[in-house]
């Protein structure tokens, strides 16, 4: 499956999956990074202190836990710095 990335004004993509949040194993969580879900485009933040599940519920964040049911890599990163 090829992965699209669309811009979305206001923000950088970073890339795919865990990697893109600096992790080397797991999930690096950042109050200025969001995971957009595939299948609704909700941006969910990456921000350790919220808990968030975008709209269709494929993507979500609790108590430091983060996923889509769709897996990691499917999972596109985003910030809002420069």
């Amino acid at each position: 499956m090829e992965r699209k990335v669309s811009e979305i004004g206001g923000y950088r993509f970073l890339g795919w999956g865990p990697a893109a949040t600096g992790a080397t194993l797991d999930w690096a969580m950042h109050p200025d990074m969001f995971g957009r879900c595939s299948r609704c485009n909700d941006l969910v933040s990456l921000d350790p202190h919220l808990d968030e599940t975008c709209r269709c519920g494929r993507l979500t964040k609790d108590s430091g836990r983060f996923g889509s049911v769709d897996g990691d890599e499917s999972i596109a990163i985003y910030t809002n710095r420069s």
